[in-house]
């Protein structure tokens, strides 16, 4: 049986079996699911614990003899076994399937592995714990559903979220999982409650160096180029990174190169940006800016991102600082040529 690591609660309060296999790509998802796990087992008296992590040259035999040595005056056996790399070896292999036959009614045994390649599935332990054990899948949450994650996390705690607030909260944590819990387990101690704004997001998930990100590219489409350049300033005497600077940016020319795509094909500024859900408070300036470029002006500012993206990556000669800088004044410049 495979189940979701978030319908793993519901299924343990229902009745928990003897053999749990979890694994995937997400770290916090398999931390969370091997605690629940845990807490259940001690709940019931499974308190003859032992646990090991497989790695270099490990000896399967320790492990062989666990459900073996059962204590007499100790409680029910509980044995952990973590597989890093999700290969046991041969020998692992086989320590596996026969361990899988010596789970008794005292015994549980929790597998631990992290993602799964093809190759693996194909492989006769994984078979025969597919089988036999509950499997927790702890897959990775892509980007495309790392919004609707964030409400459902915010969700189970009692809050809702803006669009723009949710917007910013998925640019700061860039689809890290462990960050984005760390920024909620921060909202709910800073006693937010009801609904996230824009402001609690500000406040809570991004320091103000990020926040002033934000700032600093809503002043390059507004053309202010002299707020630009003390925002810019700034954040680089205060140890802001150029690719964090770059995270911002590029996440505002994707969706300008969305929303002028729209426009090209038929749409209006106004429909495109109804249709994307634009910020309420930038879809002025937003419609300004889209109104005095055309697509090429936004391509060109694409372009010259991944330009600057190679330079602080190493792969292009050149001053990380400068490059962004320039960048800045070019999202800055206004067309007139151009103009709609």
């Amino acid at each position: 049986m495979i189940i979701k690591s978030n319908a793993l609660s519901q299924h343990l309060k229902k009745g928990f079996q003897s053999i749990y296999f979890i694994f995937g790509a997400e770290d916090l998802l398999i931390l969370e699911s091997l605690d629940l796990i845990r807490k259940t087992a001690l709940d019931n008296d499974f308190s003859d614990r032992n646990k090991f992590t497989v790695s270099g040259r490990f000896n399967w035999n320790e492990v062989n003899s666990s459900f073996k040595n059962q204590s007499l005056f100790g409680g029910k056996q509980y044995l952990e076994i973590h597989i890093p790399n999700s290969r046991p070896g041969k020998q692992g292999s086989e320590s596996i399937i026969n361990l899988l036959d010596e789970v008794h009614d005292e015994a549980m045994l929790v597998i631990v592995a992290g993602k799964i390649e093809s190759d693996i599935r194909r492989s006769k332990w994984f078979k025969s714990v597919e089988k036999k054990a509950i499997t927790v899948s702890c897959e990775k949450v892509y980007l495309s559903h790392y919004p609707k994650w964030i409400r459902s996390r915010l969700s189970a705690k009692g809050l809702e979220i803006d669009r723009d607030a949710l917007d910013m909260f998925v640019v700061l944590t860039e689809g890290n999982l462990m960050v984005a819990k760390q920024s909620i387990d921060r909202l709910i101690m800073m006693e937010v409650q009801g609904r996230v704004t824009i402001k609690d997001v500000s406040n809570c998930v991004a320091d103000g160096a990020h926040f002033d990100l934000f700032q600093l590219t809503d002043a390059a489409m507004m053309n202010k180029k002299d707020r630009v350049f003390k925002i810019f300033s700034r954040l680089k005497s205060e140890g802001m990174q150029p690719f964090e600077l770059m995270r911002v940016v590029n996440w505002e020319l994707k969706n300008l190169s969305d929303l002028m795509t729209d426009v090209d094909d038929g749409q209006s500024v106004r429909q495109a940006m109804q249709t994307a859900k634009v910020w309420q408070s930038k879809q002025k300036m937003i419609g300004d800016y889209l109104s005095s470029r055309n697509k090429q002006n936004i391509d060109d500012l694409i372009h010259q991102a991944c330009e600057v993206d190679k330079t602080i990556k190493g792969v292009k000669k050149g001053n990380p600082w400068d490059e962004v800088g320039n960048l800045l004044l070019m999202l800055s410049s206004v067309h007139e040529s151009s103009k709609r």
